[in-house]
């Protein structure tokens, strides 16, 4: 089920991103506040539990946008652009989205 959202998730955020990149952290979005920018960002939040996107991917940890997520006893970080650091069979390693 997570792997589900989080492909409509990025699914929606690569949509929001016409004429930028991942790099520049911005979508068309960023400072509108249009019907079509709303609406996305309210259906982000309905799906988040209340949270909004500029509150989700909300910290910053090697260079790299996104959020730390506890499951169970374990922690990983989840980037913005997808990738992730978790701990694996030999410590802690970056497991990068291509």
């Amino acid at each position: 089920m997570k792997k589900v959202l989080f492909t409509i998730l990025f699914a929606a955020a690569s949509a929001g991103l016409a004429g930028t990149g991942y790099a520049q952290g911005f979508s068309a979005c960023a400072n509108s506040n249009g019907p079509a920018c709303t609406a996305a960002r309210n259906a982000f939040a309905e799906h988040h539990g209340g949270v909004f996107p500029e509150q989700y991917y909300n910290h910053w940890y090697g260079g790299n946008q996104g959020r730390w997520i506890q499951e169970r006893n374990e922690w990983r970080w989840e980037g913005m652009n997808g990738d992730r650091y978790v701990r694996g069979d030999h410590g802690w390693e970056w497991r990068r989205h291509h």
